[in-house]
């Protein structure tokens, strides 16, 4: 919760109606500043991110045998733990969508991370990714909020700056783009759709770690079918043909899904760390 002040014209500090000349106006949105040359908003207060954990981690096995994904470790600490700390200061807010093993999450972390407030809901049924934001929906003020997944790790100073827009995705150049969603610009650079997994990729850009999203996102879930599953591109692609998605690069994306991702990601953090610190 925060607080504009407003004021009719300029007044000593010390005049005894200053405090009476102000009003306080309450605003429940993150406090998301427009910079009109460049369409940026200027992250100054409070925000929500949701994160998405609910998945069985198969391809994780044997690591996921007996715990769920994110509490896999990873560099010295459990993957949830870095991508937590990769939030921004001004989250203050983190809604994690619980799953497979996901009390096993719930008691390692309690109630709050490092100052974030914690809260919890589950996917009861593995609908996909869409499907598991939904049931995080009653936890969010209305407004832009940041949406991560529970296996990426990414760098820090890219979420900054995806947050600083009202929606955006986290997009990485990637030598393999084949394997992933594939983006595709419109002539001003936001988003226009994303092919899934294309045999001829139209770029080497590719929705990689997530994304800042609008909780008017949830008018555009519109009709599934029966037995498929939700999944968040095919609800951004409605919301870009209606509203501007703007695209942030990220410095270091590294998918953790497999044991072998687990092993290499560590590698390269390792390498890059050494490299820094040379």
């Amino acid at each position: 919760m925060i607080f504009i002040l407003y004021h009719s014209k300029k007044l000593p500090s010390t005049h005894p109606t200053l405090r009476r000349r102000y009003r306080r106006r309450r605003v429940q949105t993150p406090l998301l500043r427009l910079h009109k040359k460049d369409n940026r908003h200027t992250l100054t207060s409070t925000m929500q991110s949701v994160i998405l954990v609910a998945g069985k981690g198969t391809r994780m096995r044997p690591l996921t045998e007996h715990m769920p994904k994110p509490l896999v470790q990873f560099a010295g600490a459990p993957l949830l733990t870095h991508i937590l700390r990769a939030l921004p200061k001004e989250i203050s807010d983190v809604t994690l969508v619980l799953g497979y093993r996901g009390e096993m999450i719930q008691d390692a972390y309690g109630e709050t991370f490092e100052g974030k407030a914690l809260h919890y809901v589950w996917q009861k049924e593995q609908k996909g990714t869409a499907h598991a934001l939904l049931q995080a929906k009653e936890h969010l003020r209305e407004g832009s909020f940041l949406l991560m997944y529970g296996d990426d790790i990414v760098d820090a100073e890219s979420i900054r700056k995806a947050c600083a827009h009202p929606c955006c995705l986290l997009a990485y150049e990637h030598p393999e783009p084949q394997h992933f969603g594939v983006i595709v610009q419109k002539e001003d650079g936001t988003l226009q759709h994303i092919v899934e997994k294309p045999e001829i990729p139209p770029s080497n850009l590719v929705s990689a770690a997530g994304l800042v999203l609008h909780t008017d996102i949830f008018k555009y879930y519109g009709e599934w079918e029966e037995g498929k599953e939700w999944h968040i591109p095919v609800v951004l692609d409605r919301y870009a043909h209606e509203n501007p998605v703007y695209i942030e690069h990220l410095v270091t994306w590294h998918p953790v899904n497999s044991p072998e991702q687990l092993k290499a990601a560590e590698v390269a953090l390792h390498t890059q760390d050494s490299s820094t610190k040379g």
